[in-house]
């Protein structure tokens, strides 16, 4: 592919990964969130466009855009916490309900085929190691880069921002017409290697996700 239209399409997917962003509940880390970078842990509200972060499969990768957004977190968007040393973090992470965690193991493998999946944290929750905590508000951040990546807070893989769940549609139905109407004819497939590409993982049903953690 021309280098100057994989150019483009990255910042285009990057313009519209942060509308969707604008008008979805979708969120990630907490605020205090620790996030490897090339200068340690880096408390996520601290990282800043361009930061150099640890990605589990490219290295060090520049930080394209930081997100943040403060939302009611006594229903839906509560944040659910997993205890340290659930999925080898050091201490408590706090993330919204729908941010996917790395998972591996050989329950992983077993119920999907896979060695790692993404799951989402509501769908770990046990009501002990992982739980929902409500509280009045919470400041969610998100980390955009080039493209979806594996990035470790504190200690545990988990993923950056992707901007469509499942089921794209359901998430952002404008926005998906919109990247469609782009390049007419040509699907989701064609973005792969950007932010609107698929995710570096295979995401784990809710099914499979409830026994993933399973004692």
């Amino acid at each position: 592919m021309d280098e100057v239209l994989r150019e483009t399409m990255a910042e285009r997917a990057v313009t519209l990964a942060v509308e969707v962003f604008r008008t979805t509940e979708l969120a990630c880390f907490l605020r205090g969130t620790r996030i490897e970078t090339a200068e340690g842990l880096v408390a996520i509200e601290e990282i800043e466009e361009g930061m150099l972060v640890e990605t589990l499969d490219r290295g060090l990768q520049p930080v394209r855009r930081v997100l943040s957004k403060t939302v009611d977190a006594r229903g839906r968007l509560a944040p659910v916490v997993l205890e340290a040393g659930v999925l080898g973090n050091s201490r408590p992470i706090r993330v919204s309900p729908h941010h996917r965690m790395v998972v591996t193991g050989w329950r992983a493998e077993l119920m999907t085929g896979e060695p790692e999946v993404l799951a989402a944290a509501v769908d770990l929750v046990d009501g002990a190691r992982v739980r929902v905590e409500p509280q009045e508000t919470a400041e969610y951040f998100h980390l955009l880069f080039d493209r979806h990546e594996i990035v470790f807070a504190e200690g545990a893989p988990t993923e950056s921002y992707h901007p469509f769940a499942a089921d794209a549609g359901q998430v952002a139905p404008e926005t998906l017409a919109e990247i469609m109407a782009i390049f007419p004819g040509l699907g989701l497939e064609f973005w792969e290697g950007t932010l609107l590409g698929g995710t570096v993982r295979p995401c784990a049903t809710a099914e499979a996700s409830r026994l993933l953690l399973a004692a």
